[in-house]
């Protein structure tokens, strides 16, 4: 940065002039690298207008390229040597996404003076100002406690406007990607996910999980402090991620959710082969900036690393990606990914696990897509193979916990790896999550509800959280709750068919049939399981006393089971809801032979509740309950 004028800046004690580009506080130099300084100029010369990041760049490093992440190690810099508090920013305020502005009253003192003496009277004591070399013993004492009470009060007066505000929750909004390049933006989205699950690790920390932080991605105009509130988070994370050959810059940002003042800024850099190294040390850094006590065992955790394929990281990045949609044909695709992250290095334990997690879902009710019996195993077989690789993955230990809970019907083993999971990772929303259908199987709903709320407060916007709320509403009688929760998800996202479907179950127990016969309508025009849909309507025609038109959506459905995977519990609840329970056990020992996740849920589905008196329906229950 050049300057022609000889000017001498003065903001409150501090004075920086634009030739020596020497920052003084009183008579001490505070040293500053030269581009902090030119930083500082740029920013006090401008003072009270925003200054866009791009203006101060190019303004400090012309005709170079320079990444942001130089200008937040500045801003950093400066905040220190000013002493700009956590609670008030004195003299550097951050305007969020798009720079920053110079708050405190400037003077300029116009041109330097060429001497020493010439310097105004301020920077150099007078005589008069200089203390007597002599002073009696008693003045000495008056003078030497009033500094002391001086000290104390200004210690005092400094901690409260450096006090740093409590965090005890916060947000990682997504990852910037500032090379415009679409092949990073999934690299980003993992770096992402990753530094979330990192510091989710820190169980005195609450924070957001995956789903609901991507739900403000690319969402630019939104105030920080109403993001905050709407995830009710005490911090927001954000920051960029850059991938050049074979190195990986992260910059984040650390900003208080109420006022929007950054907290702290930082950037860090590492071969991409260390990328785990580098999200673990971001997560650790923040942690510490915001003071959250860590165990020593979260220490050790954040510490412990490994190095990775780059390759296969991105194949992986890829593949969570697409398991984040959720629909079968991008289940599919978030499959091929994690075969190809595995590929690539076969001892990268979480692409099994992200594998196990899509061949799960593809054999899940709600899906039905293909038979448990055709890829449970597989999944079962992933998840093994991701916490022998990592005994300390607690995605690997929720991914096999889930397998024994839907497949294996092992109870006690599902129970111990969903604690295993949840004490590796507390903030883990999906162990929450599916911990909670553990105690469902169990004919616990009250404990389901504890578990699923825990879930939803790290993932308040997951719409299979929110559907799993109301699905434990469902189970535990309170149909009035579950509405209003079904209501609140399709609030989130209208066209999510799962939740139409859902909401028309409990709509049902209500003997509210027509407004639950249009939910189900909703659900079967929209994309999802079709047989969900049909059972469902099926069903409530015959429970509305209309048996014919009931029979008949049950013949479409027999038919379609011929030809497609349809769950055979569908079929047998429509029976149920007939008043036929032959045929009605029947589907059901066909359910129980192909291994349907939906038979964990008979101590509490209320729609098999006519089936309970039948020996034959005892015996499956107890059956289910003794599976190990």
């Amino acid at each position: 940065m050049g300057n022609s004028e000889k000017h001498l800046y003065e903001f409150g004690p501090f004075r920086i002039d634009t030739v020596e580009r020497l920052l003084l506080c009183g008579s001490e130099k505070i040293p500053l690298t030269p581009k902090a300084a030119d930083t500082l100029l740029v920013l006090v010369a401008n003072s009270g207008r925003v200054l866009e990041k791009d203006e101060i760049i190019k303004s400090v490093w012309p005709d170079t390229f320079v990444e942001e992440g130089a200008l937040a190690r500045n801003i950093s810099t400066l905040r220190k040597a000013l002493g700009d508090g956590m609670e008030d920013f004195r003299y550097i305020e951050t305007i969020p996404k798009r720079g920053y502005r110079f708050v405190a009253p400037v003077k300029d003192l116009a041109a330097l003076p060429e001497s020493p003496k010439d310097l105004p009277e301020k920077l150099t004591p007078s005589v008069e100002e200089t203390p007597p070399r002599r002073r009696t013993w008693r003045a000495a004492w008056i003078v030497g406690a009033a500094l002391v009470s001086l000290a104390v009060i200004a210690t005092f007066l400094w901690r409260q406007s450096h006090a740093r505000p409590v965090i005890r929750s916060l947000a990682v909004l997504p990852l910037d990607n500032p090379s415009h390049d679409p092949t990073q933006e999934y690299f980003a989205d993992g770096m992402t996910e990753e530094v979330i699950n990192s510091l989710a690790k820190i169980e005195a920390l609450k924070v957001i999980s995956r789903t609901s932080a991507f739900t403000y991605k690319g969402v630019k105009n939104k105030p920080l402090p109403q993001i905050a509130r709407e995830l009710n988070v005490d911090a927001i994370v954000e920051g960029s991620v850059l991938q050049s050959g074979k190195r990986v810059r992260i910059t984040v940002q650390v900003f208080e959710g109420k006022s929007e003042k950054q907290l702290w800024a930082q950037s860090y850099e590492e071969d991409l082969r260390d990328v785990l190294a580098l999200q673990s040390q971001v997560a650790s850094a923040i942690a510490r900036e915001i003071r959250v006590q860590l165990t020593p065992q979260e220490k050790q955790r954040l510490a412990r690393s490994r190095q990775v394929d780059p390759e296969a990281y991105l194949a992986y990045s890829y593949g969570r990606y697409w398991w984040n949609k959720r629909t079968p044909e991008e289940l599919q695709k978030g499959i091929e990914y994690f075969h190809n992250a595995i590929a690539k290095d076969p001892s990268y334990a979480p692409a099994y696990a992200g594998l196990a997690d899509a061949y799960s879902l593809l054999g899940s009710i709600g899906s039905d897509v293909l038979p448990p019996s055709e890829v449970m195993p597989k999944a079962r077989n992933a998840a093994l193979q991701a916490v022998k690789l990592d005994d300390n993955l607690a995605e690997g230990h929720t991914s096999l916990a889930y397998v024994k809970l839907s497949y294996d019907w092992d109870l006690a083993g599902a129970e111990r790896d969903f604690k295993r999971a949840i004490d590796l990772n507390p903030g883990y929303a999906t162990a929450h999550h599916w911990y909670a259908h553990y105690f469902l199987a169990t004919a616990q709903p009250e404990r389901a509800l504890a578990e699923i709320r825990r879930a939803q407060v790290l993932d308040p916007l997951s719409l299979s959280i929110n559907v799993g709320l109301g699905w434990c509403l469902y189970h535990a009688h309170r149909y009035d709750e579950a509405i209003q929760q079904y209501r609140s998800t399709l609030a989130i996202d209208p066209n999510f068919s799962l939740a139409h479907a859902t909401l028309g179950m409990a709509l049902v127990q209500k003997h509210s049939y027509d407004e639950a016969l249009a939910e189900f309508n909703k659900a079967l025009a929209l994309p999802g399981s079709h047989s969900f849909a049909l059972a469902n309507i099926a069903r409530t025609y015959a429970l509305s006393g209309k048996p014919a038109e009931a029979r008949k959506v049950l013949r479409d459905l027999e038919r379609s089971a011929r030809q497609q995977y349809v769950p055979a519990m569908y079929v047998a609840a429509v029976y149920a809801a007939l008043g036929e329970s032959d045929p009605s056990i029947r589907w059901i020992e066909k359910a129980f032979e192909e291994r349907s996740d939906y038979m964990i849920y008979l101590r509490t589905e209320p729609s098999v509740d006519g089936l309970r008196s039948d020996p034959r329906f005892q015996d499956f229950l107890k059956i289910i309950a003794s599976s190990r």
